[in-house]
């Protein structure tokens, strides 16, 4: 049971856009280093900017318009599927309670050159990915967008096999694949 302190609404960012959207990245909410900041994955534990790096040859962005630069120069859009939710703890996307989520085949209509959806983690996979999925193979037009089911870029995610950046670089080398 929730108390009163803890029934907040977190509300999201919008999307992250660049010209020429290829890939879109999914995530649940911004964690709350990231909401503090106005920051798509800004906390250091988060490996996105690294794994997109080792995938790409670029540097290592030190600020957030190297890191929109990064996501433009590769056509990458970062969203969330969650417009807003109820999070007591933005550490565990367990405890999301009435979850609204974006309008992620709106978007995508809206943006058809985007042909990939990556999904940031199995467990989202599981929660939005399959469902997203199956919305969009039965639309002319979106049917032919690949939905990915990726290991978490989270430094949580390290305990569960993916500690080792190669690996798990390796397995989002897929949103590349055209």
């Amino acid at each position: 049971m929730y108390s009163q302190y803890q029934i907040t609404r977190t509300k999201g960012f919008k999307p992250l856009l660049c010209d020429t959207p290829k890939i879109l990245i999914l995530g649940t909410l911004p964690g709350g280093e990231s909401l503090a900041q106005h920051q798509y994955y800004y906390s250091n534990s988060n490996r996105i900017w690294k794994v997109l790096c080792q995938l790409t040859g670029e540097r290592t962005p030190t600020d957030y318009q190297q890191k929109k630069d990064l996501l433009a120069k590769n056509h990458i859009v970062l969203w969330d599927y969650y417009e807003s939710a109820i999070r007591p703890d933005s550490s565990n996307d367990k405890d999301i309670r009435d979850g609204r989520p974006n309008d992620i085949v709106g978007f995508l209509t809206q943006h058809p050159t985007i042909k990939i959806v990556a999904i940031n983690g199995f467990g989202k996979y599981r929660d939005f990915g399959i469902t997203i999925k199956k919305e969009l193979a039965s639309i002319p037009g979106l049917s032919d967008v690949k939905v990915l089911r990726l290991p978490e870029t989270s430094g949580s995610n390290k305990n569960y096999g993916w500690g080792d950046l190669n690996k798990l670089s390796m397995e989002w080398a897929q949103i590349f694949d055209e």
